[in-house]
């Protein structure tokens, strides 16, 4: 069995909730918001709530420290005199991304299940079949034998069961996996050519 969890970091979807908290109306809206990577942001009480690491489309990213992010609307902040500001306390947001996260946890236990259709990260083909999942990973049975994947890069999306990884992405991992798994034959052939014979004097 192979595994290719070291692939993971650099394709995973990540493993971070995203919630929208609510957008309540602030009376500064009018401003400009400026939301660029590394802009600070604020909650409801003047507390920093986090860091913009990017912004997707409408949408910004928020590092709240402690491991965790938040994806918001860009209309749920207001610009104000300290900062860019949301209208909800930090506490409300981490609550938020807690219930999200222990929501999502549930539905991918639910669904990894011996036998259960694992789709690409867009759900446009199936890339493998789940035949064990465990608290360290889930071994998946493809057309290529089988492989072990952490559980975070796995998701349940609109199609089902799906995995971080295009159906590329992991067409690409599972034959790098396959490569560093098989024994280089240059050992044993360079055994043999040292083979005992009787040197010349």
């Amino acid at each position: 069995m192979r595994k290719f969890t070291g692939l993971i970091a650099s394709l995973s979807l990540g493993a971070a909730a995203i919630v929208a908290a609510p957008a309540i109306a602030q009376d500064a809206a009018t401003a400009t918001v400026e939301l660029s990577a590394g802009t600070k942001v604020f909650d409801s009480e003047g507390a920093e709530l986090g860091t913009v690491t990017a912004t997707q489309d409408a949408n910004v990213v928020v590092d709240l420290g402690a491991g965790k992010q938040v994806t918001l609307p860009g209309n749920a902040f207001a610009q104000l005199e300290k900062g860019p500001t949301i209208g909800a306390t930090k506490a409300q947001v981490v609550a938020a991304v807690d219930q999200a996260a222990a929501g999502s946890d549930a539905k991918l236990a639910a669904a990894l299940q011996p036998g259960a259709d694992v789709r690409s990260a867009h759900g446009s083909a199936i890339v493998g079949k789940v035949k064990l999942a465990e608290a360290d990973g889930v071994v998946l049975t493809t057309s290529d034998g089988d492989v072990k994947l952490p559980r975070n890069a796995f998701f349940v999306g609109q199609s089902g069961l799906a995995t971080s990884f295009t159906a590329e992405q992991f067409a690409a991992a599972v034959a790098q996996a396959t490569a560093a798994a098989t024994p280089q034959p240059g050992a044993t052939a360079e055994a043999e050519t040292e083979a005992p014979g009787t040197p010349a004097n």
